[in-house]
């Protein structure tokens, strides 16, 4: 398992790895002329010194939002599928080179006036979430449709109203600053960053994630990972950057130990993901060797 180096050979990689995601390869036919499947491969570990890249792509995918009063209905649920899409493009081609499949996560976004009933909050909430629910998260027990329509155990819950706030300057409930894209494109890449550490999990038949505040400060550090790949494809300014790490400053908790990170953490788990001091992109092994260490092999 060798990192690649070059844009073009992650593209050709990554086609590839498209069409053998989620397959089982025919390989031939039984001595009854029953069909033989070939069987799955066994998931790799990354190691301490090896670890595969994240693609990046040449062509921009993230158009601006173009959000406004009069048409936040239609405008932020499209915005939110193409960061899904994105999303979903250039994890499961590292999922693909760690031989891990079906890795893609189910998707709920709860339209205005709608709600949703998560079997992670049945209790809390039996009538279901609002669209204004003033949070977003991944639940492991909910079964939900991917972006290509196929149900996955594990999903990401984002109310539309509560993202559509974003754009009036207000941040899951309370006021924020420099808000705008890709501040929402950043809540949605960490909770992508859950799916990634449940998908993990699964494959490695483990049964819990990082520790404590790791367990969020790696989905942020994830999430940096991601955004160094749509900057790298000059698809994101250092503008909309600051943007992202001021959200941080605005979610972190009062102190360490509280379960999220401080606001100073949980940036710095940001830009781990997002760069090693500038001297290169960041990746998910630093993300794992900084925060999830226990996952690592070798």
């Amino acid at each position: 398992m060798q990192s690649r180096g070059r844009a073009t050979a992650r593209h050709a990689v990554s086609l590839l790895s498209m069409v053998v995601v989620g397959v089982l390869v025919l390989v031939g036919c039984g001595v009854d002329g029953t069909p033989q499947r070939a069987m799955p491969k066994k998931p790799l570990h990354c190691s301490v010194t090896e670890c595969p890249e994240l693609p990046v792509f040449s062509s921009k995918r993230l158009a601006a939002s173009g959000v406004d009063s009069g048409n936040a209905a239609t405008a932020v649920p499209k915005f939110l599928t193409e960061v899904f899409d994105d999303l979903d493009r250039v994890w499961q081609d590292w999922f693909a080179q760690l031989n891990i499949e079906e890795a893609a996560s189910g998707r709920v976004l709860i339209s205005s006036g709608d709600s949703f009933v998560s079997d992670c909050l049945r209790k809390e909430l039996p009538n279901g979430i609002p669209s204004d629910f003033p949070n977003a998260f991944f639940c492991p027990r909910d079964n939900q449709q991917d972006g290509s329509g196929v149900s996955r155990q594990g999903s990401i819950i984002l109310p539309v109203d509560t993202f559509a706030d974003i754009w009036n300057g207000k941040l899951m409930g309370s006021q924020g600053f420099l808000l705008g894209d890709f501040s929402a494109a950043t809540i949605v890449a960490h909770e992508y960053g859950h799916n990634v550490v449940y998908r993990l999990a699964m494959a490695y038949g483990l049964d819990e994630g990082p520790a404590g505040d790791n367990s969020e400060l790696i989905a942020d550090c994830f999430a940096g990972n991601w955004a160094a790949t749509v900057f790298e494809r000059k698809d994101l300014s250092f503008k909309e950057m600051l943007q992202a790490a001021a959200l941080m400053v605005s979610i972190g908790d009062a102190r360490s130990g509280q379960g999220h990170g401080t606001s100073i953490q949980r940036a710095m788990a940001l830009w781990k993901g997002f760069s090693d001091n500038l001297k290169r992109q960041g990746q998910p092994g630093d993300c794992l060797k900084t925060y999830w260490p226990q996952v690592l092999q070798g």
